[in-house]
């Protein structure tokens, strides 16, 4: 696939996607854009909010199966609330109101998913763009004439490495 035609499918991919945008889905992008912005896991967010792990993750993946108080509840302290907005009020002028367009989001967040599309990737992985598909896909799949191109990858987080026992000591001097 060429880059340019790789471009138009996903400029495609996005438009679709913010077609689909559900409320449910924006609350989720709210609530993990609120968690990643403070730099914390969902485990972590959890109890720094105090709720439990399973609530967290039911409300960025899941939200329209809650309780709307919940959702709302959720919300509160994260910079985001939801609104009921009235483009003309009843005498027919205009009222302003900022909303947050689906376009304000990520494209990771929106189009991004597992190569058979059944899920996102894990939340806790920043997601990429795959630029140049991966050495192992070439030889495992396009050589053998299976598997259809990545288009996203999650790299694993690395953990920040410590300072090693020589700088310990130098420290101590």
């Amino acid at each position: 696939m060429t880059p340019e035609r790789r471009e138009a499918k996903r400029q495609a991919d996005l438009e679709a996607a913010f077609r689909r945008l559900t409320v449910a889905d924006a609350v989720g992008l709210a609530l993990r854009d609120h968690r990643r912005r403070l730099g914390l896991s969902q485990r972590a967010y959890a109890a720094v909010r105090g709720r439990p792990p399973a609530a967290i993750a039911a409300l960025e993946s899941s939200a329209g199966s809650l309780r709307l108080d919940d959702v709302v509840e959720a919300l509160e302290d994260t910079g985001f609330a939801l609104a009921l907005v009235k483009g003309v009020d009843g005498d027919g002028s205009n009222v302003t109101a900022t909303v947050v367009e689906a376009g304000s989001w990520p494209l990771t967040e929106l189009l991004a998913r597992v190569r058979d599309g059944s899920r996102r990737f894990p939340a806790h992985h920043e997601t990429r763009a795959v630029v140049i598909p991966p050495r192992w896909w070439w030889h495992r799949e396009f050589l053998a004439g299976q598997g259809p191109e990545p288009q996203w990858y999650a790299p694993r987080p690395t953990p920040e490495r410590g300072p090693s026992p020589e700088e310990h000591e130098d420290d101590a001097a």
